[in-house]
């Protein structure tokens, strides 16, 4: 196999894995209720009619379902003038619900709140849910060998296994160094642990038979946070079946708690290692704003949604480093402002930028309160945030739902699901709010406009044609499951340029690609000139 060729296949059961931790609990959970036995059965299957049937709630359960259509075991007919949708099986759900024994070999770490930090403890092995998951596993890989093409369950349930392992032996610095052979990766763990994982690693071929990291194996470990952003949202996925069928409030968080649907901090360690290659681009068009004649520069940059601080710094080492701007600080200084809406990243930001002794401001703002933003900018610190280049990634698509305030006149193309507390949100209101919210912030982009990043969703007919090329079925999920909406790209611009923004043609980029648009980074300016 040529290099070209390996790395796509490896690439594959990455991303394969991602969807296994994602949809597993799907599938136990809705053919536990007989729902998906009964969509087999019957040719066509409202949404309405399913949540009355079996008693669910309809927000949840049009996720989970569009879900499967993603995966190729559905198809889903979305009238978004009616505002139902049909879901009618294909001949893979029901190759699939024959698997269903076999995805219960997992179901124990969907069904238990496992602690993975066990792994590096002294504990008994025999009592733990964890280790005779593994040893079940373990044992029916062994007894059920497969033939040159594995079928994509079984893959999933390896990342269902492997996923969260993977995640928990990275961040405690397992792997590094492992080109190395000379280095045991597993001299970390507990002791009465490390037979079974070394064990798992060997049967999931990341070690050979001597515990060498594997070819493929240092394809996957070296990408380990790509795994940390889905499993991340284990809290959730251990709560489908209350999303859809039972308390969807279990996951509400009352306010100072820590938050329950996800692990923020992996989360945090996840996305860093996932979103560097979309900041190369972040990069070219800093670069291109601040080497414009001075006139035409804006007077510095805010980062909306700041963390910890890091993007601050960086695109002020760009800045000093590789621009025009960057020679004449003294002469013109930059205006730098960090904000968020949580009080702990204020205080990350602060400590980063003191650190690297930058001159910024830090100010509290809700993304979907741009006007106070701005009053206290200019009260506080006498910046006008329209003379700032507004920098944004992953944020829009986690703001907080508000219902539309003026009359909804566009049917939106969306085939995505959307829930807000656990009520459906239709997907025509959820694109008007979109431009409600782009309506709010057009004033203060006129001047030099938005950097934005932004994760989308795809129409499930190309996610489905897709399979291992993408996370999407793992987006989706997470997201979906704890109330962000991302939406089509098209979608997004439509909500934009009804919202007088429009994309700088110069600073459009697409990820993966222009057919696949998962991921995109634009610059809108303001298109009523």
């Amino acid at each position: 196999m040529k290099t070209e060729e390996k790395k796509s296949y490896f690439l594959n059961r990455l991303f394969k894995h991602l969807d296994g931790i994602a949809i597993s609990p799907i599938l136990m959970t809705l053919e536990k209720e007989g729902l998906l036995s009964h969509i087999l059965k019957n040719d066509n299957n409202s949404l309405r009619e399913l949540a009355n049937q079996y008693n669910a709630n309809i927000g949840y359960l049009n996720v989970a379902l569009r879900m499967l259509a993603s995966q190729g075991h559905l198809n889903q007919k979305i009238d978004n003038k009616g505002v139902d949708i049909q879901f009618k099986s294909k001949l893979s759900l029901q190759r699939i619900l024959g698997w269903h024994e076999h995805y219960n070999i997992v179901s124990v770490l969907y069904d238990t709140n496992i602690d993975y930090s066990i792994l590096f403890k002294n504990s008994d092995v025999l009592e733990s849910a964890l280790f005779s998951t593994l040893e079940n596993y373990i044992k029916h890989r062994e007894e059920t060998p497969y033939s040159h093409v594995e079928p994509t369950m079984v893959t999933h349930i390896e990342g269902a296994v492997l996923g969260p392992i993977i995640v928990s032996l990275a961040r405690a610095n397992c792997f590094e160094n492992i080109k190395n052979k000379n280095v045991k990766w597993w001299k970390n763990i507990n002791q009465d642990w490390q037979e079974i994982i070394k064990k798992l690693f060997n049967h999931s071929n990341l070690t050979d038979e001597k515990n060498q990291i594997t070819e493929y194996g240092y394809f996957i470990l070296k990408r380990a946070t790509s795994y940390g952003v889905t499993v991340s949202y284990l809290p959730t996925f251990r709560n489908i079946k209350n999303l859809i069928f039972g308390n969807h409030k279990k996951l509400w968080n009352q306010p100072g708690e820590v938050e329950k649907h996800v692990d923020r901090s992996m989360n945090v360690w996840g996305s860093g290692g996932a979103h560097h290659t979309y900041f190369k681009k972040i990069d070219e068009i800093i670069i291109d704003l601040f080497n414009l004649p001075i006139e035409k520069q804006p007077k510095g940059f805010i980062d909306i949604g700041c963390g910890n601080g890091k993007l601050i710094e960086h695109i002020f080492d760009l800045i000093y480093y590789k621009t025009e701007r960057g020679k004449q600080l003294e002469k013109n200084p930059l205006f730098i402002v960090g904000s968020d809406f949580n009080y702990k990243a204020l205080e990350a930001t602060k400590e980063t930028i003191t650190k690297a002794d930058i001159w910024a401001k830090t100010a509290f703002g809700d993304i979907s309160d741009p006007k106070s933003l701005a009053k206290r900018l200019d009260e506080k610190h006498q910046i006008k945030l329209e003379d700032l280049l507004n920098v944004r990634s992953f944020l829009d698509h986690n703001r907080i739902y508000t219902p539309a305030t003026q009359k909804i006149k566009r049917i939106s193309k969306s085939t995505a699901a959307f829930c807000h507390k656990g009520k459906r949100i239709e997907n025509n209101a959820l694109q008007q709010n979109l431009k409600e919210h782009f309506e709010k912030w057009q004033p203060y982009l006129k001047k030099y406009g938005l950097l934005i990043v932004e994760l989308h969703t795809i129409d499930p007919k190309l996610a489905a044609q897709s399979l291992g090329k993408n996370a999407i079925t793992a987006y989706d999920a997470s997201h979906g499951f704890s109330d962000q909406y991302i939406i089509e790209y098209k979608c997004f611009l439509e909500a934009a340029l009804d919202a007088g923004l429009k994309p700088d043609p110069a600073h459009e980029h697409l990820f993966p690609s222009k057919e696949t648009p998962i991921v995109s980074i634009n610059r809108l300016i303001d298109s009523t000139d």
